[in-house]
């Protein structure tokens, strides 16, 4: 075998301090195709992940020094090593084991003494949904960086359109009849919209790219902060804006302002046709999460096509009735997915609107 081909084999880690199964193991992967590493310890496998990630791992429950359950709740907490799937090998009737191995991250369990057909199969199958998924992120990053350079290149151009049609009205407005002041107007509005759009589209590029800082984050008073922000814009609304005890949670400051600014901003917009708006925060808490809930009484939306709420450029309103480019809720939604949160939304059609979101606890 020339070095090419061993550089494409794939790599798997074994630990396990048994040497029978060892052996068994090794015998079996290395017939198969797969180049293997063997640690008999935790403090041994960690090394040589460090060195260098495998593909996969095969990891015994019963270890010295360092149970399994403890060697793989370290790898799926570092966020270097979370994605390697790992595959626990224990005994048949360990049940409590292969249920606690799967709480802790792992992706699935092989039977000691091994079933030979039964161990190629699971590896061969972890192996080639890792790729699938390293295949995805490559493409979603690729997609990111591509509607980024369109984007930002975009902008210029735009701006001097913008630019150059301001010159033309102050130039020569004192020659243009109605029509032609009307058609300017329209063509300021218009560009103002695409570099409103293009300048959503880069934040939207920059929630995948940007490093987080994660700290604590007091989300009532931030609340009260952007909302505080937000009204002066529209002094003369009547609104009346509550809080319940929200949460501190722990998150990017930068992400979850822009978060809170576009839920707030679309509560804001979609209750501007009522005499009296009301906009409600709350929390709920679960021993894994809390679930924050923005309530409006707004315009509400058609249940029916909520599954389109949070696609880009999806809108449920015309813009003749509310302004929007239908990016700010991708946004929100990219902001939770790397924080581990998700978002959702129900509501009915003139009678409000409830836009939920969730935090881990840990």
């Amino acid at each position: 075998m020339n070095f090419t081909q061993s550089l494409n084999q794939p790599e798997i880690l074994l630990v396990d301090d048994t040497p029978e199964h060892i052996e068994t193991a090794v015998t079996v992967l290395r017939e198969n195709n797969f180049r293997v590493r063997i640690a008999t310890k935790g403090s041994t496998a960690f090394k040589l992940i460090e060195q260098h990630q495998p593909d996969l791992i095969l990891l015994d429950v019963y270890m010295p020094e360092m149970d399994g359950f403890e060697i793989c709740r370290i790898i799926k907490t570092e966020s270097d090593f979370s994605s390697i799937p790992i595959i626990f090998l224990t005994s048949s009737n360990d049940a409590e084991s292969i249920k606690k191995g799967f709480d802790l991250g792992a992706q699935d369990y092989v039977v000691k003494p091994f079933n030979t057909s039964e161990l190629l199969a699971r590896v061969h199958t972890h192996i080639k949904l890792k790729k699938q998924t390293e295949s995805l992120l490559k493409a979603n990053h690729e997609l990111d960086s591509f509607c980024y350079t369109v984007a930002h290149d975009l902008k210029a151009p735009l701006l001097s359109l913008s630019k150059l049609t301001e010159y033309l009205d102050l130039d020569y407005s004192d020659r243009l009849n109605n029509e032609g002041r009307e058609l300017i107007d329209n063509i300021q509005d218009k560009s103002k919209e695409i570099i409103q759009l293009v300048d959503h589209l880069l934040e939207l590029s920059r929630m995948s790219e940007m490093p987080m800082n994660i700290e604590p984050i007091n989300l009532e008073q931030l609340f009260w902060e952007v909302y505080a922000e937000l009204i002066k814009l529209e002094p003369q609304r009547d609104v009346k804006f509550t809080i319940q005890h929200l949460p501190t949670i722990q998150g990017d400051s930068v992400m979850i302002k822009l978060l809170v600014m576009n839920v707030l901003s679309n509560a804001l917009k979609y209750t501007r046709n009522r005499k009296e708006a009301s906009i409600e925060a709350t929390a709920m808490e679960n021993e894994a999460e809390f679930i924050i809930s923005i309530k409006d009484n707004g315009a509400g939306f058609d249940m029916r096509y909520a599954s389109r709420l949070f696609s880009v450029f999806q809108r449920l309103h015309s813009q003749n009735e509310f302004e929007g480019s239908g990016v700010g809720l991708a946004i929100v939604q990219k902001i939770l997915k790397r924080h581990h949160g998700l978002a959702w939304m129900t509501g009915k059609v003139d009678e409000g609107a409830t836009f939920y979101f969730s935090f881990r606890k840990d």
